[in-house]
């Protein structure tokens, strides 16, 4: 049992890590350089990198990541008198409820919605304005969750140690 949960957790923890670089680059680089944009300008980046996101090679990361940390979060519960087990359950929620949940409830509505934008819209500078902080925030809460998720999990790698 132990040997499943090393490996189910170190897996978890290197998809949080990059997920977490994945949500702090959007948040600190990606989005502040689209808002430098002319407003039309950057509707269509935006646009283009929601359509470049949903390929396979992230999708099955972040879809394999929540997975990855329901199987996790369920087995933990067998080992609970463990401590590293809470540390493992901890991150696998973490990521679950801020990572993947707020995704779900909140950066895909924000980008379905962008996708159907026109750019040359009369009104398009104040709904790129909103559309930025409010997708930036939840961003920031994705990018937080799932760093402190993958910093869970470490901490129940080093209570378990090495099973081998």
């Amino acid at each position: 049992m132990t040997e499943l949960l090393f490996v189910l957790t170190l897996g978890a923890a290197l998809c949080t890590a990059l997920l977490a670089g994945t949500f702090f680059a959007f948040s600190m680089f990606f989005m502040r350089a689209l808002g430098g944009l002319a407003a039309e300008r950057g509707i269509v980046a935006m646009q283009a990198t929601v359509l470049a996101i949903k390929k396979p090679i992230f999708l099955v990361l972040f879809f394999g990541t929540a997975l990855l940390c329901l199987v996790l979060g369920v087995t933990t519960i067998l080992a609970w008198r463990e401590v590293y087990a809470h540390y493992a359950f901890a991150g696998a929620a973490l990521f679950l409820v801020g990572g993947f949940g707020v995704t779900m409830l909140r950066s895909v509505p924000l980008n379905n919605a962008l996708l159907a934008w026109s750019p040359d819209n009369k009104d398009v500078i104040e709904r790129w304005r909103r559309y930025r902080l409010n997708w930036v925030r939840w961003n920031h809460v994705r990018a937080i969750s799932t760093l402190l998720a993958c910093a869970c999990l470490v901490l129940a790698l080093a209570g378990m140690g090495l099973p081998f």
